[in-house]
């Protein structure tokens, strides 16, 4: 029922703000108006206030405005030629046909000034991972630093977003920038603002926004993803006598030692080293307590690299001492835990892995000679060495023992997991627990109504480029067409948002009318882009195509429509697992 609410909720706003666009500007050049109709198809409820019928309709995908003489077929008498559509001047009835449009965006504006004015969920500008002996971290930058600001050229830079820290960096590749950092610690509250003098360089990321890879400004050694607080555990160690499983995702501690009562939210690997190191000192001298780990546990995908988290149960650990020599450790290290991102985990028979002598436990160090610090990197190197077509010297630590072989790694067909592209690369068949922890997030609250104001337009035009540019990788192959959505996928969305709250339903319905701006503006024949298309041609000619020709354009329009409208229920259908019962 959430589900149904949501959709209808969504939908109905969305699409009578379209028509609405229509309908006012109509009026407003003195076009008559004979039906206003939110859905489609047989109406439920009607009535008539002035020359216009209202309805609501039974199929809620859409609505329409009939307006007189909109039909080129349609026979308009003498009397109302004054009040007809087509009988309006070429800009009045381009007026009428973008109003539509123009309403969905100007309420996406509208919708993100609300949220922004009581607070917007946003991505925060932190430095997610720096891996240790970069350029990065030899400047002094840490995992988790809140970028505030930037100064560039005697000009200081406001950084409110993870997003505004992309661009502000990829906009002064080269440059000097001068970081204005705030190094917070989760539990404690206690900030201390620092500054470091950095120069992004280029290289390869992910859009935070398309999800396709691209050259873009990075800063040497800063991941654009966390490291999840996932973690191994040594055979015999204090932990592991304490029965905790080999990678388990920790999402957090709570603390029963003496006093010491209180409980920690973890996000990523360096806050769980951190924090354990925090708690081990609250209670140095204490000897006896517990601590309860709780998260959940990952599981290897078949044929994978990395692992993947099955449906999320919450599991919860005891870790207990009563005696001062076994209280607990004063590192995580210590503990018995450890890093479970280069860890081999499973080798597949057969594969370059398997030739290597790769085993269970070994933890990958080196590629060629280079320190190795993140599946990331892992990943990004040996895709180039391979390419090169370089041998590939793997280093490895095998209980204390460091081991080395040379390997080809093979060439595989993948599927991104974000833009569902096929695409080629090389992988060596060994699964690590590589899994990217979730992106920090805070509510975002504009200083003034006019800030929210500005911020409302600046999300808004930036969203509108990178929908725009999603169009261009979706043409280009860049994006699979099984990323689109139709009228399930809509209904999930709409419910899902509705179940976190206010926030999220009014966010996603500033994303999906911003959708519809864009999508209307296409030049495809039936949609608003193809009516402004038409009239483009019209002023161009000076006079309107023949009628003929618009009726060519019209149904091919409406077989180009039915089209997409059929790839994007198959895709809702795939998303549902429907077509799963006819695989053998």
């Amino acid at each position: 029922m959430t589900y149904i609410f949501g959709f209808v909720l969504l939908l109905g706003i969305l699409i009578f703000i379209h028509e609405l666009g229509h309908f006012l500007l109509a009026k407003a050049v003195g076009v008559r108006v004979e039906t206003f109709s939110i859905g489609m198809g047989t109406k439920i409820i009607k009535f008539k206030h002035g020359e216009t019928e209202y309805a609501l309709s039974l199929i809620p995908l859409g609505g329409y405005v009939k307006l007189t003489g909109q039909d080129p077929r349609e026979e308009v008498p003498k009397e109302m030629e004054h009040r007809s559509f087509r009988h309006k001047s070429l800009l009045q009835r381009t007026a009428v046909v973008l109003a539509g449009p123009l309403f969905n965006a100007a309420l996406t504006v509208i919708l993100f000034v609300v949220l922004y004015s009581s607070g917007a969920p946003s991505q925060a500008p932190v430095l997610n991972r720096v891996l240790e002996g970069s350029i990065s971290y030899q400047q002094g930058l840490r995992s988790g630093d809140w970028v505030e600001s930037l100064d560039v050229n005697g000009q200081n830079i406001r950084v409110l977003e993870q997003s505004d820290l992309g661009k502000a960096i990829t906009a002064n590749v080269g440059q000097e920038l001068t970081l204005n950092i705030k190094r917070e610690s989760s539990w404690t509250k206690d900030a201390e603002n620092m500054q470091f003098k950095i120069s992004p360089i280029t290289g390869m990321a992910r859009d935070p926004n398309l999800g396709v890879f691209k050259e873009q400004g990075i800063l040497p050694g800063v991941e654009e993803q966390g490291r999840a607080p996932l973690v191994q555990v040594a055979a015999n160690s204090w932990a592991a006598n304490r029965q905790i499983p080999d990678g388990f995702w920790i999402e957090s501690i709570e603390t029963q030692i003496g006093s010491f009562t209180q409980s920690f939210n973890v996000r990523t690997f360096s806050e769980l080293q951190n924090l354990w190191s925090y708690i081990a000192e609250q209670a140095p001298n204490a000897t006896e307590g517990q601590i309860i780990l709780r998260g959940q546990s990952t599981q290897i995908s078949e044929g994978e690299e990395s692992a993947e988290t099955q449906q999320p149960v919450t599991e919860s650990y005891t870790m207990a001492w009563t005696r001062a020599d076994d209280k607990m450790p004063s590192s995580i290290s210590d503990a018995g835990f450890s890093s479970s991102e280069l860890v081999v985990i499973q080798v597949m028979d057969g594969t370059p892995a398997a030739k290597l002598g790769l085993a269970k436990g070994d933890e990958i160090r080196q590629l060629n000679g280079a320190n190795i610090q993140s599946f990331q990197s892992f990943k990004s190197r040996l895709q180039e060495l391979a390419s090169a077509g370089n041998s590939i010297e793997i280093s490895w630590l095998r209980g204390g023992e460091s081991m080395s072989a040379s390997v080809q790694p093979e060439k595989v067909s993948t599927t991104d997991p974000v833009t569902e592209t096929e695409k080629q690369q090389f992988q060596i068949g060994a699964a690590f627990l590589a899994l990217p922890a979730p992106p920090m997030t805070y509510k975002l609250k504009a200083d003034s109504f006019g800030h929210a104001i500005q911020l409302g337009w600046d999300k808004s035009v930036d969203l509108t480029v990178s929908m725009a540019q999603s169009f261009y990788y979706l043409a280009t192959g860049k994006i699979s067409h099984k990323t689109l959505g139709g009228p399930i996928l809509i209904g999930k969305i709409a419910g899902d948002s509705v179940k976190q709250g206010w926030e999220a339903f009014v966010r996603m319905m500033a994303f999906i009318s911003l959708n519809l701006f864009i999508l209307n503006l296409l030049p495809i024949p039936v949609l608003d882009g193809g009516h402004l298309l038409l009239f483009a041609v019209e002023a161009v000619r000076r006079k309107p195509l023949s009628l003929r020709i618009v009726e060519y354009w019209t149904t091919a329009g409406f077989l180009v429509l039915m089209g997409l409208i059929a790839v994007v229920f198959f895709n809702d259908l795939s998303r549902l697992g429907l077509f799963n019962y006819f695989k053998s």
